[in-house]
């Protein structure tokens, strides 16, 4: 038997259910394939085989029948039981790994010899372990340049951040950066800091969150007298693929204001372009 699909307009598909997730069906007929189909279009979806259905609680359910049913109290229970559509989060989903991890690494070295005499090297990475609660993201970066044998710049940073998700968009960050440079009279710069953040997207080929909260900052000058305060920290981070994933667009923006003075405050940036070339390899203008 074909399972079979029954949509609020009245008409009906047969085929091969494969599975709903992100509020699109996708079901396989013999006549135009693999179809995707608005999960709001949807009246009954009828199938002989099990399937796994996962409501908007968490609730796990298996069934072959999944009619519009409005919920009824159970007597023996005391408690309303069955389910409608719309509380279908995803049936069948696709098994994600427990640990999904992501990892980058970007270098760049510039070499000069003749009139002038200088070497740039820039390096910075980011690695991304997460689960369907926990998010740890690590990166740095590495800025070094010298001229005629002299280091003219030398800065590097470091950062730490763990995500708890209390819903799928809304998390709780707690986060911890450390940044050094020479030539600015920095001997090292710490942030701590937590608070609130939202999930905007998170897939393949769009992700954008934006985090902020309190934040103690501790400055340790090389010459400069040490300060400490305390301030609102901000992040965010949006990628995105465009063309059939021929070029991906990118913004990372963090930054703080004190709450001691207002003309206390430091914005960094980095935006561009990736284009992938081949198995992992990009080349990259930002």
């Amino acid at each position: 038997m074909a399972d079979e699909i029954h949509l609020v307009n009245g008409d009906r598909i047969t085929g091969k259910f494969i599975k709903m997730e992100d509020n699109q069906l996708i079901f396989e007929t013999d006549y135009a394939g693999q179809v995707a189909i608005d999960w709001q279009k949807v009246a009954q979806l009828l199938t002989d085989t099990p399937v796994k259905v996962i409501l908007n609680d968490g609730k796990i359910i298996e069934t072959t029948d999944l009619k519009t049913i409005t919920p009824v109290m159970d007597p023996k229970k005391k408690e309303k039981s069955g389910f409608n559509l719309t509380q279908v989060k995803a049936i069948n989903p696709e098994q994600k790994p427990s640990v999904k991890i992501t990892a980058r690494v970007n270098a760049g070295v510039e070499i000069e010899r003749g009139n002038t005499d200088t070497d740039d090297f820039h390096f910075d990475g980011e690695f991304i372990a997460r689960t369907e609660k926990h998010r740890w993201t690590f990166d740095g970066e590495l800025d070094k340049e010298k001229s005629s044998g002299d280091t003219t710049a030398e800065s590097w940073e470091a950062t730490g951040i763990y995500d708890y998700f209390l819903t799928e968009k809304w998390f709780l960050f707690f986060k911890t950066l450390f940044e050094h440079d020479k030539f600015a009279d920095l001997d090292l710069r710490t942030y701590v800091g937590a608070g609130p953040g939202y999930q905007f997207f998170e897939s393949k080929d769009l992700n954008l969150s934006v985090s902020a909260g309190p934040t103690y900052v501790y400055e340790d000058f090389i010459e400069a007298g040490d300060d400490d305060f305390y301030a609102i920290h901000w992040l965010v981070r949006y990628d995105q693929y465009f063309f059939e994933k021929f070029v991906q667009l990118f913004h990372r923006q963090k930054g703080y204001i004190s709450l001691e003075d207002s003309e206390n405050w430091i914005v960094e940036t980095r935006q561009g372009l990736r284009f992938p070339i081949y198995k992992g390899f990009a080349a990259i203008v930002q």
